[in-house]
């Protein structure tokens, strides 16, 4: 299951040293804490990989804040879940 805290270690991970100044949680929007595009983008195909999904292209690139994400990836999962 993708929680917060799991897009949160992954922004941390990604940020290296720079996140122990940060407070991350649902409402953290990505360009705030100073993630490239293409970070982002590895944070996305690495939850899909992990939640086994593919999530919509369109869909994803409209995501602004961790809790979108997370909001995105549960609703994607239950949508594979019902076919």
């Amino acid at each position: 299951m993708i929680t917060v805290d799991t897009v949160c270690r992954l922004i941390e991970k990604k940020l290296g040293s720079k996140a122990a100044a940060l407070t991350l949680d649902a409402d953290t929007v990505f360009d705030s804490v100073g993630l490239s595009s293409l970070q982002i983008a590895d944070i996305v195909y690495t939850i899909e990989d992990d939640a086994g999904i593919e999530l919509d292209s369109a869909d994803a690139a409209n995501v602004k804040t961790v809790g979108d994400l997370v909001e995105l990836v549960t609703a994607a999962r239950s949508a594979r879940a019902e076919a």
